[in-house]
């Protein structure tokens, strides 16, 4: 293995609670009852669009709406992005730790670009990372795998030279369709993934060659 390349959301950040605080600033905005958190992270994984098309499905509120209040989700958002969010288990050790033995180390998420370098920067990431490809660096999002074989490039290997580590079955259908070995983390939606045992993560430090 050459390189690791990780989701964000649910997989290294515990992001939900700031990304809830920013539905439900929105929410408020067009006079719309606030939401659990654990609700708004079932619609997490595929971008702000569809997370805001799905909660509008759910609620029942107008689909023509959308675009307008994906919008000012991102900006309140983008205002208040790493209040509560938290490192998953022991990224905060274990990145330095493949960087320091050669691993190349990157992100592919669907979260904006500016957002997720935010997050990763104000988390103590970023400096660790060499790529960091978001929903807007290229024209597609996951689960098509163009994001991730971006990525790849990035950081000059082949799918074959990679791990893929995400949380969600989004996560796991990229990988598939890029032809890159995929790992689903232990927490937060990974569990409801459906993979076999070797394909699990309990701990990111798991990855470290023996």
């Amino acid at each position: 293995m050459k390189a690791a390349i990780f989701d964000l959301d649910g997989t290294l950040v515990d992001s939900a609670p700031d990304i809830a605080h920013a539905v439900n600033r929105m929410l408020a905005d067009r006079g719309a009852p606030a939401q659990e958190v654990a609700f708004i992270e079932t619609l997490v994984g595929e971008g702000a669009r569809m997370l805001v098309v799905k909660l509008h499905r759910a609620l029942g509120l107008p689909e023509e709406d959308v675009d307008r209040d994906t919008r000012i989700y991102l900006d309140h958002y983008a205002a208040r992005p790493v209040a509560e969010s938290r490192l998953y288990a022991d990224a905060a050790t274990a990145l330095p730790a493949l960087k320091a033995a050669g691993i190349r180390l990157g992100i592919c998420t669907n979260k904006p670009q500016r957002l997720a370098e935010q997050v990763l920067d104000r988390l103590g990431l970023l400096q660790h990372l060499s790529a960091v490809v978001g929903a807007d660096t290229t024209p597609h999002v996951k689960p098509d795998p163009r994001p991730l074989l971006h990525t790849l490039e990035a950081l000059g290997v082949a799918p074959g030279e990679t791990v893929y580590v995400g949380d969600t079955g989004i996560d796991l259908a990229c990988a598939r369709a890029a032809g890159v070995p995929c790992r689903i983390v232990d927490w937060g939606t990974g569990p409801a993934v459906p993979v076999e045992d070797s394909a699990r993560l309990g701990r990111f430090a798991d990855l470290l060659p023996a």
